[in-house]
């Protein structure tokens, strides 16, 4: 409850003091009956149904103005009144991206079925993964004669970082096989996939973007504007990266290391001289990849849930981060385990600024 300028408000909406409903309705009647004290104000009379309806409208006033208070300034500003307000800087909302990979393998198995004869799996043809992640073709696979397995490139059918697959992830065909192809799966990751970016986010490159230094070609100047780049998720200039006068821009695509088309993609638009020139000699470059095996005693939990805490843990920490075992223990706990016991990272494993933590073998014992 607060009071202000001697006026009594006994509601809180995000940091600004309103009237509630019922205290609206209540001061109506109030004022009311002081006009006419032998007036009926019970639930269900007249009046009461009167003050109600009444009440209900100036409470939507007061929701409204409280609303457009939050929404005048960036630092509390939502949504579409976010999106206007970092416009001043020439930032725009990016939107989720699908990931995608180069090899879906399709493969027929002569022991199942003829192989003397040619089979085409038709573009478009959806897969999924054991986590029901569904993804699609985006070419036609053409098995020749006696030919047992072709592969083509796929993209997830939804956008988002949950398309961020290991290899082998994908199991099986979503729906009735293709006649005569017996197995699917991915030879590669699949890459690039990131959720619509988060009003917090948002408004950190907004900031960002009001306090960066001023000349195109600048650490900060290149961080930011690697960052609009859809799909990018972090990035980090490293100034004199292979002597003076260079410098690397490292960036991570849905958290996790981007596609050589992502990288090109960066580099392309830091560069495009019909933006801002920039006098360095610079490189887009990808953390490096380092696969960590775990094992643990989780009993309670299953071998898919257990990889998916773990996938989920790592990509917490991010690149250069700290993987701690303790933590592992507690995120395999939070998924159901009765107890668990980590293994193997036997102890605490510090990442270098350029490497990113993957999921190696999960072993459960």
């Amino acid at each position: 409850m607060a009071e202000i300028n001697g006026i009594t408000f006994d509601e809180d909406l995000n940091g600004v003091p309103i009237k509630s409903f019922e205290q609206i309705r209540d001061e109506i009647l109030s004022e009311w009956v002081a006009e006419v004290q032998e007036l009926d104000i019970l639930p269900a009379s007249d009046a009461h149904i009167r003050a109600s309806a009444v009440a209900g409208q100036l409470y939507a006033l007061y929701v409204s103005g409280a609303v457009g208070v939050n929404q005048y300034m960036p630092d509390t500003a939502t949504g579409d009144y976010l999106v206007a307000h970092v416009k001043e800087e020439g930032l725009e909302k990016k939107l989720a991206t699908r990931a995608h990979g180069e090899q879906l393998q399709y493969r027929r198995d002569p022991n199942q079925t003829r192989t003397d004869t040619t089979v085409t799996v038709p573009a478009g043809t959806r897969v999924v993964t054991s986590r029901g992640v569904i993804f699609e073709s985006t070419a036609d696979a053409t098995l020749a004669p006696n030919i047992l397995n072709a592969t083509v490139p796929f993209q997830a059918v939804d956008a988002g970082a949950n398309g961020n697959i290991s290899i082998g992830e994908i199991v099986s065909f979503y729906g009735q096989p293709p006649a005569g192809i017996n197995y699917v799966t991915n030879l590669d990751a699949a890459v690039d996939g990131s959720d619509e970016e988060s009003d917090d986010t948002l408004r950190d490159r907004y900031f960002e973007a009001t306090q960066e230094e001023e000349w195109a070609g600048s650490p900060a100047w290149m961080e930011a504007e690697a960052k609009k780049v859809p799909g990018i998720t972090s990035a980090t200039a490293i100034k004199n990266a292979r002597g003076e006068g260079t410098m690397d821009v490292l960036v991570t695509s849905g958290n996790g290391i981007p596609s050589n088309e992502k990288l090109a993609e960066v580099l392309a638009y830091l560069s495009d001289p019909t933006r801002e020139p920039i006098n360095v000699d610079l490189r887009v470059i990808a953390p490096e990849g380092v696969a960590i095996n775990l094992t643990a005693k989780a009993p309670g939990i299953t071998q898919a849930q257990a990889e998916t805490v773990y996938k989920a843990y790592l990509a917490s920490v991010g690149g250069g981060g700290t993987i701690y075992p303790s933590r592992i223990v507690a995120a395999l706990i939070n998924a159901g385990a009765q107890y668990a016991e980590v293994q193997e990272p036997s102890a605490q494993i510090v990442l270098s600024p350029t490497q990113m933590p993957l999921p190696g073998v999960v072993t459960l014992v």
